[in-house]
C-alpha cells in the first residue's frame, strides 16, 4: 500500500465529496496528519464557517493521476473486489474492504453469510495478481474459526 502524503501537496487538484456537501473540485493549499486524522486547507475556503462544511468529507484523486506504486505495493482501492483463494485453490470469498484500525491493515473477505478477516501482512499473502483480480493467501488452520 502507498503511504506517501506527498501526493496531497500544495496545488493538487482533488474532488471533495461527503454527506454534507455536493461533490466539488478543490485545490489543496496545505495538508498534514495530526493525531491519526488528516488536516487540510483548501484554496478559497478561508473561514472556519466555510471549512466546517467539509469536516469528514472524502478527498478523491482520479486514479489516472496517481503515481504508480513501487513494486509489491498497492492502492487499497485496487484490491477491492479481488477473489481470495488459499494456496490449495479453496475459494475464501471476495475482498470487500481493507480495514485500518490503527495497527496493521485487515482484509475483509466476504462469502455469502461468512466474513473472514485476514491480516494484510506478508506472512499471510502468497500472491496478488491485479490483472486476474486474484489474491492467494496462506491462512493458519484456525483463522476462520476466530471470525465466527
Amino acid at each position: 500500500m502507498l503511504e506517501d502524503d506527498a501526493i496531497f501537496g500544495a496545488g493538487r487538484r482533488i474532488v471533495l465529496s461527503g454527506a454534507k456537501i455536493a461533490e466539488r473540485g478543490a485545490e489543496i493549499d496545505y495538508f498534514r496528519r495530526q493525531h491519526g486524522h488528516c488536516v487540510a486547507k483548501f484554496r478559497g475556503i478561508d473561514s472556519i464557517a466555510d471549512a466546517e462544511k467539509f469536516v469528514g468529507a472524502e478527498m478523491k484523486i482520479p486514479a489516472g493521476e496517481l503515481p504508480a506504486p513501487r513494486e509489491g505495493w498497492y492502492y487499497t482501492f485496487e484490491l477491492k473486489g479481488c477473489d481470495v483463494f488459499t494456496g490449495n485453490g479453496e475459494y475464501v470469498g471476495s475482498l470487500s474492504a481493507v480495514l485500518d484500525w490503527g495497527g496493521s491493515r485487515i482484509l475483509k473477505v466476504d462469502r455469502e453469510n461468512e466474513e473472514t478477516l485476514i491480516p494484510f501482512a506478508q506472512s499471510f499473502l502468497r500472491r496478488i495478481d491485479l490483472d486476474q483480480r486474484r489474491i492467494e493467501v496462506d491462512l493458519p488452520e484456525d483463522l476462520r474459526d476466530l471470525n465466527k
